[in-house]
């Protein structure tokens, strides 16, 4: 993301002093975990918008939120809007109304400034008591605040904190507040680093957790409205797929985006998750063979790339993505442009992204944010905790009150049991990871004996059973059962059967058996060439292979080489076919030089060198002032 690295690397150890906190904020530990958050909700659409409305009926109706905490604007109805629409047509008209019902009641007060970068006292007019602590934003509401050039910063702001473009969700977060600048960044004082914290009544006074119930048409919202209070019967099932750089300097600003990723898989995995983390510096293949995704995570592209764009790749019920780019939710209400629009069209339920360029320290904590879902925390109240700074450019897309872990998880298993819900064979994989997580061996091979027993032929079951023993280094019980996965798919052309191939390919190598994983590698070849390329098994299959001194290959495997190896000669040839001749000025010989000096006259010759080559004369170099360093194009992290 465009940005002055050394600017990146001092800000991200900058942790500014957050809003005024006091001796109260320790009872935040009466708050419930699950305290009801619908009664402090507030629905906002959009009265020049068709579709808004009823829209924001559609979610009154899901979530019982009764018809006085619905409120109409009349405001323009594209995505980005000037500072002074927002004032006026969107920021002064909620302000009235929340005066006007009793919700706004502020009185003076210092803050320590919150502004990101500066020091100093500001005085504001802070609410007291309110009790609107969610805003959601029905689409039709505009989503972007540009640029205002007439609203100057100080000067003492170093020019990366001074825009006053935002989210329009971000700006409304501050409607507590009354009197803070417009340039900048805000502190968030719901900011939770390592932290997990229900929002409650203390932090309602600084900030209301505002989202957006936005996506490219009205059917795709009504959709993740229905999606989320469903996946709340149980709790959201699936798999966890992340997507890292690999950035291997541990000084690189960049690495904190990979780090968080990175915490944010381990939190998974240590819930029971079945994850999956590509770890290949591009995005992940388009062939890469991921399906029934819960939850994703990754970086970086422009727009939406990889396995996401096939259709044979499907999202969960109730499922969250998130992409890391600068500019991800530019607009989110296109099928193709960006992520945020193209994920929810694809079946996210939930998401989030930049408006405008944020920096990366100032985007959602991944790892924050995945630890407060799986704590049972709402989508609005994971995200805060996750932004470290309001007024600026995050959108949060979904439902506020979605709880992904509504329940302890153990109460969500009973629950899918009792009412034989779909989810139950998911679930049930998931407590048997986590009795193996706690190195419960026998209880483990007793919870996968009984899962296989109780959804016999369940191709879900067959697979992550395997995967469980795989992970338990038990290769015997893993084979059998990735086999009787694949004998069950048989002759189906399907991301499950490549997935499958290419687990028992690595056992098969892991277990020393070579002649099997040469001939699965090979049929991975043969029934899915373009894929096995794109995700570099072919290279995995050859390197493995030589390794093990095999030279007589299978038919795909050996034109596979031979391809690689045509490709190599192509590249060294056109390489040297561009460099330049090794002497462009080749050396004059001594009756060369007499001749020249003879034909000049007066002109007396150059002496010789011992060697016989000549000391010519170079003309002076100019010298040139060093180049500055370029800012990473949009296709690079920030």
């Amino acid at each position: 993301m465009s940005q002055n690295i050394i600017f990146l690397f001092l800000l991200g150890t900058l942790m500014m002093p957050p809003l005024r906190t006091s001796a109260s904020e320790s009872g935040l530990s009466a708050e419930p975990l699950n305290s009801d958050l619908t009664a402090h909700t507030v629905i906002v659409f959009n009265r020049s918008d068709p579709d808004s409305q009823p829209l924001a009926e559609t979610y009154a109706k899901a979530r019982s939120i009764p018809s006085d905490r619905m409120i109409g604007l009349e405001c323009p109805v594209t995505e980005e809007i000037s500072r002074a629409d927002f004032d006026n047509k969107i920021r002064k008209p909620l302000e009235d109304i929340f005066t006007s019902r009793g919700w706004l009641k502020r009185t003076d007060n210092f803050l320590p400034n919150p502004v990101l970068g500066l020091s100093g006292n500001v005085p504001v007019q802070q609410a007291q008591d309110n009790p609107i602590w969610i805003m959601v934003l029905m689409r039709g509401v505009p989503l972007k605040i540009s640029e205002d050039p007439a609203v100057l910063a100080p000067e003492a702001l170093m020019a990366q904190l001074r825009p006053n473009y935002a989210s329009v969700d971000s700006e409304l977060a501050l409607l507590p507040i009354q009197g803070l600048p417009l340039y900048g960044m805000i502190s968030n004082p719901y900011f939770a680093d390592k932290r997990i914290r229900p929002f409650g009544q203390f932090f309602a006074n600084y900030l209301i957790l505002v989202t957006r119930l936005d996506g490219p048409t009205p059917d795709i919202v009504r959709r993740m409205i229905r999606d989320a209070v469903d996946t709340e019967k149980t709790e959201l099932t699936g798999r966890a797929f992340f997507d890292i750089r690999s950035i291997e300097k541990k000084d690189d600003p960049y690495r904190m985006g990979d780090d968080w990723i990175e915490q944010a898989a381990v939190l998974f995995q240590a819930r029971g998750f079945d994850i999956e983390i590509d770890r290949r510096p591009e995005v992940a293949s388009k062939f890469i063979p991921w399906d029934q995704i819960a939850f994703y995570a990754g970086w970086y592209t422009g727009d939406m790339e990889g396995p996401f764009t096939l259709s044979s790749t499907h999202f969960r019920k109730g499922a969250i993505a998130y992409h890391i780019h600068s500019f991800s939710a530019d607009t989110v209400r296109s099928t193709t442009k960006n992520w945020v629009g193209p994920l929810l069209s694809r079946g996210v339920t939930a998401t989030m992204g930049s408006v405008y360029e944020p920096y990366l320290r100032f985007t959602p904590d991944i790892s924050l944010f995945v630890s407060g879902l799986l704590s049972g925390l709402s989508f609005a109240e994971a995200a805060y905790q996750s932004q470290i700074t309001l007024s600026w450019t995050t959108t949060f897309v979904g439902d506020p009150l979605y709880r992904p872990f509504p329940r302890n998880f153990y109460e969500n298993l009973d629950a899918a049991q009792t009412s034989k819900s779909p989810d139950l064979p998911w679930l049930r994989l998931r407590k048997a990871r986590l009795l193996a997580n706690a190195g419960s061996i026998t209880e483990t091979r007793g919870a996968v004996n009984q899962l296989l027993d109780d959804f016999p032929k369940n191709i879900v079951i067959l697979e992550g059973s395997a995967d469980i023993y795989r992970d338990l280094n038990e290769k015997k019980d893993a084979t059998r059962l990735y086999e009787e996965t694949l004998d069950h798919l048989e002759g189906k052309d399907t991301v499950d059967r490549l997935r499958l191939l290419m687990k028992l390919a690595e056992i098969y190598r892991r277990d020393d058996k070579s002649k099997q994983a040469l001939a699965t590698y090979e049929k991975v070849m043969k029934e899915f060439p373009e894929s096995a390329k794109a995700v570099g098994l072919g290279d995995r299959a050859l390197a493995f292979a030589s390794g093990e001194g095999v030279d007589d290959l299978p038919p795909s495997l050996a034109a596979y080489k031979e391809e690689v190896e045509a490709a190599q000669i192509a590249a060294a040839v056109a390489k040297a076919a561009a460099q330049p001749p090794a002497n462009v000025h080749p050396e004059v010989s001594s009756a060369d030089q007499a001749a020249a000096t003879r034909a000049a006259g007066s002109h007396t010759p150059p002496s010789e060198s011992a060697s016989g080559s000549t000391n010519t004369l170079t003309p002076p170099q100019v010298p040139t002032s060093p180049r500055p360093t370029p800012l990473p194009s949009t296709n690079q992290p920030k």
